[in-house]
């Protein structure tokens, strides 16, 4: 078991626990949220469309996001397993993966619409990319980072009415992925709403259960 997709809306922790599942697994993260600021990184014509989509809280393309997840699946460094976060996001994209690298299991990491939407209306982050929450993780320095010195904003798509529009988008394609994944018996589903070690813990659990 050392290729999983990792589900979950957005503030579901995810990124929290990847890093458990990585470390346990001995496996590299491939989030598709990374790979598209890479993209609008680097300047280009597509990059700055990317851009624009999420920054309406809109989805990228199909064909696009499935160039880019598995050129990066087909390096080198995922030869021996991987994480993937931010992909498939419907049914299409999921037997693409199918055919192509192939998925052992299906993480579910689940929450309420509310309760991303309390998350992410707090989260903050500075131009080098530490992210902090007004609440659960602040700043000792208030409006500025106290890694880096940098002023904290809020990013356009952590925005509320953003965030309504992309978790509307979110469960309506990811229903029918459930399924798809749940028929095939590879979807393993936690409760994000717990306390973080308590879901770290009930995902270790879980690998430590069935990874021989």
């Amino acid at each position: 078991m050392k290729r999983i997709v990792l589900l979950g809306p957005q503030a579901s922790g995810k990124s929290t626990q990847s890093k458990v599942i990585t470390d346990f697994l001995k496996i590299p993260l491939v989030s598709a949220s990374h790979s598209l600021r890479k993209m609008i990184g680097r300047g280009t014509v597509l990059g700055k469309k990317i851009k624009e989509l999420m920054d309406q809280g809109s989805l990228v393309p199909d064909d696009q996001m499935i160039s880019l997840i598995l050129g990066e699946l087909g390096s080198e460094y995922c030869l021996n397993g991987y994480l993937l976060d931010g992909f498939p996001r419907n049914i299409r994209q999921a037997q693409v993966l199918d055919s192509s690298c192939g998925v052992d299991k299906v993480f579910n990491i689940e929450i309420s619409d509310e309760e991303a939407i309390k998350r992410m209306a707090g989260r903050r982050m500075c131009s080098n990319g530490h992210v902090f929450h007004i609440k659960f993780k602040p700043s000792g320095k208030g409006d500025i980072c106290d890694i880096c010195d940098q002023e904290l904003y809020q990013r356009e798509d952590d925005k509320e009415e953003i965030v309504k529009k992309r978790l509307g988008i979110y469960r309506r394609d990811t229903s029918k992925l459930l399924d798809y994944y749940d028929k095939q018996n590879k979807l393993v589903s936690f409760d994000g709403e717990k306390d973080i070690s308590e879901v770290s813990e009930d995902i270790l659990n879980y690998l430590k259960a069935n990874v021989g």
